[in-house]
């Protein structure tokens, strides 16, 4: 039962939930477009996914002791530094994420595989923070924490960083077919990190403050717009 039970887990991380994401990606980012208050209803859709795959790894793991998922906190100098880069690096994304009349319109452009996903009120601000840090708990633990090693000791570790950020980054398909590469990338970063230090939870804050800091400047950017489009004397 306890293999049978892992088998089916990686099924649903590694083929069902990335075939799923590629065959509806389109379909949402066309309602959402067309509707903007369809884009908190997936993000909550997204927290359900998220929280439900995440929940069958730990009942996997707490009921079955399958598969060995190292959820300690590892305390070392290499551990102990990338954190403190990390946390620097989280600070640094907050306090420069500043939009101005002028540059909110180039940023936006830059960011137009993804804008129309970023929240744009308060209330779809705080529901995306959530999703944020959902995203950097559950997507690490599906990833790097289940996925990365169950591949790692059932092929060999080249396998198992170019697989499990395969499938990682065919997930975030829906912020643009262009950013599959820098999704790649970066899942390799946090599988990087992960291997080096083993302990999840850098990576966890890294990708959380990465999703966190592309919420808030979606935020920024269509309230700087918004009351920039208010004041101008055509309105």
């Amino acid at each position: 039962m306890t293999l049978n039970l892992t088998i089916i887990i990686v099924g649903f991380v590694g083929i069902i939930f990335p075939t799923f994401i590629l065959m509806t990606y389109q379909k949402v980012n066309a309602k959402i477009n067309q509707d903007e208050k369809y884009r908190l209803t997936d993000y909550k859709q997204t927290l359900l996914i998220f929280w439900s795959l995440t929940l069958l790894i730990l009942i996997d793991y707490f009921v079955y002791q399958q598969p060995t998922l190292n959820f300690h906190p590892k305390f070392s100098l290499v551990s102990i530094g990338l954190t403190i880069l990390v946390m620097a690096f989280a600070l640094f994304q907050y306090t420069t994420t500043k939009v101005s009349a002028n540059s909110a319109y180039v940023v936006k452009e830059k960011l137009k595989d993804v804008y129309h996903y970023l929240p744009k009120s308060n209330k779809e601000l705080n529901w995306f923070l959530f999703l944020s840090i959902s995203a950097g708990i559950c997507e690490e633990m599906m990833f790097r924490l289940f996925l990365f090693e169950f591949l790692k000791e059932n092929t060999n570790l080249v396998i198992a960083f170019v697989l499990t950020n395969i499938i990682f980054a065919i997930t975030h398909i829906g912020s643009g077919k262009n950013n599959l590469i820098s999704s790649f990338i970066l899942g390799l970063l946090f599988s990087a990190i992960y291997y080096i230090t083993d302990n999840i939870w850098i990576a966890i804050i890294l990708h959380s403050s990465i999703d966190i800091n592309a919420g808030i400047l979606g935020y920024r950017i269509n309230r700087t717009t918004t009351n920039e489009n208010l004041s101008s004397p055509n309105h």
